[in-house]
């Protein structure tokens, strides 16, 4: 009986857990094509997660696109660090600042990574709620041919959990900071499932 409630409690706690992450890679291709010649910037990534998150972020990117480029990845601050790259690079790049990278540097693709919590009215909060409320994020990655100044990768990933109104916001509810982290991790599985790895330029 007492293996019974435990198991019950265990089922519910899972159910409040799972929430599925939704996909988007817009007009874009699923793969990125990786050769051993193509050098890659990861740049600064802009979310609104907690420091440790964040480290966890950079580091992840930046070890995926050295693994998957045979060692031809850089982070931004290692680019400014060897007097590569000068000015910030923002989120949203302009082809202006694709220009700036294609004649001050031999980098072939930026990809840029950020998040964004759209609404957090779950967090901080527990028990029977008064009306219907919800946790919403997302996190995209985006990556640009320098060359030819152009984007040619975009993928988001997002979720929601809603609590109806008289239903109840448990211990086990996602808080946004659980789920951008979920839906970051989709980005990074998304790029090693589809990589297309090449020894030559495509």
């Amino acid at each position: 009986m007492k293996r019974s409630i435990i198991l019950l409690i265990v089922l519910i706690a899972l159910q409040s857990c799972y929430y599925p992450v939704r996909k988007d890679y817009g007009i874009y291709s699923k793969s990125l094509v990786f050769s051993k010649n193509k050098k890659w910037l990861i740049n600064n990534i802009n979310t609104d997660v907690n420091s440790h998150h964040r480290e966890l972020m950079n580091k992840e990117v930046l070890q995926l696109f050295n693994e998957m480029s045979g060692g031809n990845a850089s982070d931004m601050k290692t680019a400014k660090s060897e007097n590569i790259i000068q000015n910030y690079i923002p989120s949203d790049p302009q082809p202006e600042d694709l220009e700036v990278l294609k004649n001050s540097s031999d980098y072939n693709y930026l990809v840029n990574v950020y998040t964004f919590k759209v609404r957090n009215a779950l967090d901080n909060t527990i028990g029977v709620q008064s009306q219907y409320k919800s946790n919403e994020t997302f996190a995209m990655m985006d990556v640009y041919d320098i060359k030819t100044l152009k984007k040619m990768y975009s993928f988001k990933a997002y979720s929601e959990v809603g609590i109806d109104k008289d239903q109840k916001v448990t211990i086990f509810t996602p808080t946004t900071e659980m789920m951008t982290m979920k839906n970051f991790r989709s980005l990074i599985k998304s790029v090693k499932k589809n990589a297309i790895k090449t020894d030559t330029s495509p």
